[in-house]
């Protein structure tokens, strides 16, 4: 995995800093029941290197909210852990007015990054918090057209993997209706693994 050392600014208090970003995502197609590109011997869990945390403010957010500069940093970006500055992300985006499907995929990706650690408690907190901000992303709808049937699904898949199984099912059951062919069939893989009380994650079928 190929990183680059990139200069940036701070979009909140205008600290410039080096950081470490990937200059060109490839992306297998195949993915994990949590729509993660995570399946079988393919991780490249390239998550860790979208999020920057200022080393003057504190402020973390996706990479691309910083402006590259060309200019001398003398500063670098904090060794942090990926999933903290995740989880300071989606706190400082909700301090900020910032729309829920914004904190709930900045949630989504720190679970994986926790999990990355095998940092347990933290994934499954995460998680619940996704779950929690996804479902008012559809209420507030800052969730965009393009990704509803994506929050949709996921809500259901985030309540079993934290071991609601309860309300895994009864949301399924609730939308299974209207989400689309390949959506609908894992919805129905996924609540058979539910009623076993199976929790643990599974690749997506049908895509590739």
């Amino acid at each position: 995995m190929y990183l680059a050392d990139i200069g940036v600014k701070c979009p909140n208090c205008g600290v410039k800093f080096n950081s470490k970003q990937l200059p060109e995502l490839v992306d297998t197609g195949l993915r994990n029941s949590e729509l993660r590109q995570h399946v079988g011997d393919v991780r490249p869990e390239y998550e860790q290197y979208l999020i920057l945390t200022c080393p003057s403010c504190g402020k973390s957010a996706w990479a691309t909210d910083f402006a590259p500069t060309s200019e001398v940093c003398v500063l670098n970006q904090p060794n942090k852990p990926p999933h903290l500055q995740y989880r300071n992300a989606a706190i400082w985006a909700e301090r900020e007015g910032g729309n829920f499907f914004g904190v709930a995929m900045y949630y989504l990706y720190a679970a994986w990054c926790a999990d990355d650690v095998n940092a347990v408690p933290q994934a499954l907190e995460y998680r619940r918090l996704a779950v929690d901000a996804f479902r008012k992303s559809l209420i507030d709808v800052s969730c965009p057209h393009s990704s509803r049937a994506d929050v949709e699904y996921l809500i259901g898949e985030l309540c079993r993997r934290t071991g609601d199984f309860t309300r895994c099912k009864e949301y399924f059951q609730a939308v299974i209706g209207r989400l689309p062919a390949l959506y609908s069939t894992m919805a129905r893989k996924l609540m058979k693994l539910a009623d076993m009380g199976s929790a643990e994650l599974v690749d997506f079928e049908g895509i590739n």
